[in-house]
């Protein structure tokens, strides 16, 4: 890997490291303040939402002036999201929408940078195995921060909420002062082509497809947000024990994120997809059935599996279909339009889940398990690529620089 890309990664893991010791216990924090799952759930769907408005101002912004401006404001909000919730401590449940709205603002503009800084600073050919590199280096912040922030609020009970939370403020603050040795985009100040990216949509088979995906993904990973951390906690109904189940998790996912790294290669990543998703469903049945600790913990190994093959492949086949595109003129409209899909879905999903939840209950575990099986017309979608429909020649794009 080179100096930059190296770099990309320390300070993404760096944010990891945070928000995997903050955001998995934030979740409880709020169970535990308002044993309400509604109030997890209205703080998660603002969330959502203001992802969605943070990316399209990123987006203007990395166009505009450069891309590192939108990572290095979602750091700074991120910070000033956790110093929030530390002054409001125990009315923090009291408040869901307005930490929402500032969550969902720092995740929009981070992610918008960091998704622009992967393409521009990783070649196609090595992407793949950044991204598994990258989902291997998130397993291991993901194994040490959960754990250690059990232990502490273990130790400490809400006292140790707040404690964990300022030591994520203070990894933030080292992830903003290393960004700024970043190398800087030097051909900003362009427009965004949004509608351009819809002429492309006509023209190139699997585009429209492959935009319905992150729909579906979404419709999954708006439950994902909330949902497996609550059910672990109703289980072991201890932090700590949360929190070292998290090595286990972890580790699974950075053996299957190096597994990716090294062996999931293009061509086998619509039958990598079909294993999974026919694991990840089969394993949610049980778990439907009978909630125990044992078909919880079933789940959520097989969980941090499909989420390391299932999205990293899933986002390697959207970062493939849209090479032939102007590179400088619609990488940035491309994760506009990934991300707005994307949190649509799961907007849509946290909706549904908040009706189940006041009106029928009992069927809350079985849409859950629906938006699993669902999943598996994302192997239909990336099989497309495999049968050639993908190569068609994209249309020429004027005055796109």
């Amino acid at each position: 890997m080179s100096t930059s890309q190296k770099l990309l990664l320390t300070i993404h893991a760096s944010y990891g490291l945070a928000t995997t010791m903050s955001g998995l216990f934030l979740n409880l924090y709020l169970w535990r303040l308002s044993e309400d799952l509604t109030v997890n759930a209205s703080f998660i769907l603002v969330t959502f939402f203001f992802t969605v408005v943070g990316f399209a101002y990123g987006a203007y912004l990395a166009k505009r002036k450069d891309r590192i401006f939108s990572f290095q404001i979602g750091i700074g909000f991120t910070a000033l999201f956790y110093l929030l919730v530390i002054l409001l401590q125990d009315k923090t449940a009291e408040f869901p929408m307005l930490i929402g709205v500032l969550n969902g603002l720092a995740g929009g503009f981070y992610w918008l940078g960091y998704l622009v800084l992967i393409y521009d600073l990783v070649d196609n050919q090595s992407r793949s195995s950044f991204m598994g590199k990258q989902m291997a280096v998130f397993g291991l912040v993901n194994t040490i921060g959960p754990a250690f922030a059990g232990f502490i609020i273990t130790k400490l009970d809400f006292t140790g909420y707040n404690l964990v939370f300022t030591l994520s403020l203070l990894l933030f603050v080292v992830g903003l002062i290393l960004s700024f040795r970043l190398p800087k985009d030097h051909s900003s100040s362009k427009p965004l082509y949004l509608r351009l990216l819809w002429r492309f949509n006509r023209r190139k088979p699997t585009l429209k497809p492959m935009w319905f995906g992150w729909f579906i993904w979404g419709m999954c990973e708006g439950l994902l947000a909330f949902f497996p951390t609550v059910i672990l906690f109703m289980a072991v109904k201890n932090e700590f024990l949360v929190g070292i189940s998290s090595i286990l998790f972890g580790s699974v996912a950075i053996l299957s994120s190096l597994w990716h790294a090294k062996y999931n290669h293009k061509d086998r990543e619509p039958s990598t997809l079909l294993f999974v998703w026919i694991m990840y469903f089969i394993a949610c049945v049980p778990m439907v059935v009978n909630m125990n600790i044992w078909t919880v913990f079933i789940f959520l190994i097989v969980n941090e599996i499909a989420k390391a093959l299932l999205g990293v492949s899933y986002f390697s086949f959207m970062l493939r279909t849209i090479e032939d595109l102007p590179k400088s003129g619609l990488r940035t409209e491309s994760m506009v339009l990934r991300e707005t899909l994307l949190n649509i879905g799961r907007i849509i999903s946290v909706l549904i889940f908040i009706a189940l939840y006041h009106f029928a209950q009992e069927l809350t575990y079985y849409y859950f398990l629906f938006t699993i099986l669902i999943q598996g017309l994302l192997f239909k979608i990336v099989s497309f690529e495999k049968k050639g429909l993908c190569v068609s020649q994209a249309p020429k794009a004027k005055h796109v620089v």
